[in-house]
């Protein structure tokens, strides 16, 4: 107890990991230890009142990685005015994910949580009314470049709400490109980052992603096993054919290419491509489908 008050004393709180030595001594074990009693029933009552007054969240029931990261973010924002709408403009880049993170995530959050998002300044107004900031900068690649952003965090929970919109709207997570923006959150960088992690994970592990099931759940082939760019050039392909306005040529150009290898497309894409009323490889057609013909009506001429 003696050197959590003096910790306490230095910090202002016990939000101290495991890893953590006060003056030589394990303060990270000891209060780790003392979590642990409080959780089975066996932290004596004066004790717990004599560490709540110490820090009334040193024992947080949302886990102590939040904590520690909240007292490390509230260190860097001192003596910053915080602009949710402009997304946190001034603050280093960590600090504004975590920010936004919280703020996508704000009515899903415990009370106490959002008691301490108040004392940063935060206002229930603010969380739902940040936005994250435009500036990107560029990351080259051989032969070309993307950007992307930097104030925005890629994690899960800080792109899922707007996955949810977006697919609801939209029918699915197949038409958003890299470049594609929902809410003024860059969902098509945030999707081409998960399914980089879902690669990366069965890679190393053979096992599927832990997270896959919550965007499948939204589009199934949001993480298709081809080329997303095939997905975009196919909802292309679907626009015009239901609209029943003719193909520009890249489109026909495409219809083409997937015919001379339809024996290598995947099942969906061949079921897909039957949808459009392409039913095989053979024979190669050219597309003649004039505005204001339905589907049934239209005409294709054999070549």
């Amino acid at each position: 107890m003696g050197h959590a008050r003096s910790y306490a004393a230095r910090h202002g709180h016990l939000a101290v990991p495991r890893s953590a030595n006060h003056h030589g001594y394990r303060l990270g074990t000891w209060l780790a230890h003392q979590r642990k009693r409080a959780a089975n029933g066996r932290l004596p009552h004066h004790r717990a009142e004599a560490l709540d007054v110490l820090d009334s969240w040193w024992n947080p029931s949302w886990g102590l990685p939040w904590q520690i990261t909240y007292h490390a973010v509230r260190n860097d924002i001192h003596g910053h005015a915080l602009n949710a709408a402009a997304g946190f403009p001034g603050l280093p880049p960590a600090a504004t994910r975590w920010l936004l993170t919280q703020c996508t995530n704000y009515d899903d959050l415990h009370p106490g949580q959002q008691e301490l998002l108040t004392g940063l300044g935060i206002t229930p107004q603010d969380a739902h009314a940040a936005r994250p900031q435009q500036e990107t900068r560029t990351r080259r690649r051989t032969g070309a470049s993307r950007s992307r952003p930097t104030t925005v965090s890629s994690s899960i929970d800080g792109g899922l709400p707007y996955a949810r919109s977006y697919a609801h709207t939209h029918g699915g997570l197949g038409t958003a490109h890299y470049t594609t923006e929902h809410d003024g959150f860059p969902l098509g960088w945030w999707l081409y980052e998960q399914r980089k992690r879902a690669v990366a994970h069965l890679r190393r592990t053979g096992l599927p992603w832990p997270h896959d099931t919550q965007l499948t759940a939204l589009d199934r082939w949001w993480n298709p096993p081809w080329r997303v760019s095939w997905n975009h050039s196919y909802h292309q392909a679907h626009t015009h054919h239901t609209a029943g306005r003719p193909f520009p040529g890249t489109t026909t150009k495409w219809i083409r290419t997937q015919q001379q290898a339809w024996n290598q497309l995947h099942p969906r894409q061949q079921h897909l491509m039957t949808i459009i009323g392409i039913h095989g490889p053979t024979p190669l057609c050219r597309y003649t489908t004039r505005a204001g013909t339905s589907p049934s009506q239209r005409t294709i001429s054999r070549s």
